[in-house]
């Protein structure tokens, strides 16, 4: 989505309170990572029977991770810096598993799993980067967030993803991907759900072009180009579903429409 930051008009502030809840939503499965990543460690060091220094940096870890996944849970909004606890919390626990393997192994103890742990160090080697690289954007947008518009759209998504998408609906349903995805249509503003409701765009007539390529082979469904924000995706949707796109299009006064 294109705005200014810090934002200039209600649209914008709209367009980051979007961003801002697809992020938090996903950070809620960062949260559920974290639990899954310290339960396993903590398993792990209840299995091994070396009775080491390495069992109780096992059990440090991963009550360390348990903690911080539930609080990432149980906060309405998560400060951006949790962000950097998790990032370096993987870090240690992903060269525990690749180095520290190595010098667990060289000192004759034989661990569990053997050097197929070093898999398992690489993955929280990567999930560590990922979650650190996050850190710079979701502190951006938490420090220009405003609160009211935030409250507002979550009122205007309400139930969508939930949401049947008959003929009375203001909620349509396409496909991106073969993923489900679901579009709110509000007055001059459409609502974009993928991720079972988990990503959020919003954005403007002005900004929005639909194409139609026709017919799928074999299908009912037709092949929709839709460009949101100078960011073309190939969809598939059903007449009724692009009729209601072009309908909601029809009441700018300069719309983008390829029929």
């Amino acid at each position: 989505m294109e705005f200014r930051i810090p934002p200039e008009t209600h649209l914008e502030r709209l367009k980051l309170a979007a961003m801002y809840l697809s992020l938090q939503r996903g950070l809620r499965r960062s949260g559920w990572q974290s639990i899954g990543w310290g339960a396993f460690t903590l398993i792990l060091g209840l299995l091994s029977r070396s009775h080491t220094i390495f069992d109780a940096i096992w059990f440090a870890i991963g009550v360390f991770l348990l903690i911080e996944g539930a609080w990432i849970l149980r906060a309405a909004e998560t400060d951006p810096r949790v962000l950097k606890f998790e990032a370096a919390a993987l870090l240690l626990l992903g060269l525990f598993n690749t180095v520290g393997l190595y010098f667990e192994i060289h000192s004759g103890i034989k661990p569990l799993f053997g050097a197929r742990i070093i898999i398992v160090g690489i993955i929280q080697l990567f999930s560590a980067f990922t979650t650190f690289n996050s850190y710079p954007s979701y502190k951006k947008i938490y420090e220009h967030l405003d609160r009211a518009c935030l409250h507002e759209l979550e009122l205007m998504i309400g139930d969508a993803w939930d949401q049947k998408t008959d003929s009375g609906s203001d909620v349509v349903e396409f496909k991106i991907d073969d993923k489900k995805c679901k579009a709110k249509f509000i007055s001059e503003l459409v609502i974009i759900l993928t991720n079972k409701g988990k990503g959020i765009t919003v954005s403007e007539p002005g900004k929005v072009r639909i194409e139609n390529h026709g017919n799928k082979m074999l299908s009912k469904s037709l092949k929709v180009e839709l460009t949101l924000e100078d960011v073309k995706v190939k969809t598939e949707m059903k007449q009724e579903c692009l009729d209601r796109w072009l309908a909601w299009l029809s009441q700018s006064t300069a719309p983008k429409v390829l029929a």
